[in-house]
């Protein structure tokens, strides 16, 4: 049972290193007096902060900036550092449909994933170079191959970084539409053998 209901705060507006886990900079503690709040619309997920639900966020964010940059300077200031959950949460996993590779999110000693934590998280997952064995996937696939080509065009036409890197992936839908849940995506994506996370969620992408 959610003890806080949709009662979120009213300022809206290390171990080894493993490639697919994000270890964020440490934060302030989380505090439980932090929460003061009000009635928002009732959300399909309401442990999750409404910045992050998919049915929720007002948050425009083209991933392939740094949350710093590609979110309004006001509004990252206000949800940066606040937390993801209701409850506090130390670990979550994100997987898409919009991509093959998952990412484990991981608070810092003495603090709790936050909403920064999570946009940071996804736009370092999506800057790394695309392997030769994850071009392979797509290498027969003229369509996505081709999708993968001009979204890589245009941005290194900015950046001029000539590596593909796996945001080109998402071709011209680079936009967070934010976290959802979706048991049987999670299912039928969950490698076997491997250890499951207890907060899987979705990440969602559309067009600016």
């Amino acid at each position: 049972m959610n003890p806080y209901a949709n009662r979120w705060p009213n300022d809206w507006h290390q171990g080894q290193y493993n490639p697919h886990v994000y270890v964020p900079p440490s934060y302030q503690p989380y505090q439980q007096t932090g929460w003061h709040g009000f009635n928002l619309p009732k959300s399909k997920w309401p442990s999750l902060n409404p910045t992050l639900a998919s049915d929720m966020t007002y948050v425009r964010y083209d991933i392939r900036q740094p949350a710093r940059e590609g979110i309004m300077l006001s509004t990252w200031q206000q949800i940066s550092h606040v937390p993801a959950f209701v409850a506090p949460t130390y670990e979550i996993l994100i997987i898409s449909k919009a991509f093959p590779w998952s990412i484990v999110i991981r608070a810092p000693a003495g603090s709790v994933i936050t909403c920064g934590a999570i946009f940071d998280g996804l736009h370092e997952l999506l800057q790394k170079p695309i392997e030769d064995s994850e071009w392979a996937i797509v290498a027969l696939d003229k369509t996505r191959r081709e999708t993968i080509e001009k979204a890589a065009k245009s941005r290194q036409e900015k950046d001029k970084d000539k590596r593909l890197k796996r945001i080109d992936w998402l071709g011209d839908t680079p936009m967070f539409k934010g976290l959802e849940k979706d048991e049987e995506f999670e299912k039928k994506r969950h490698l076997p053998g491997s250890t499951n996370v207890a907060e899987t969620w979705v990440v969602r992408f559309g067009k600016p």
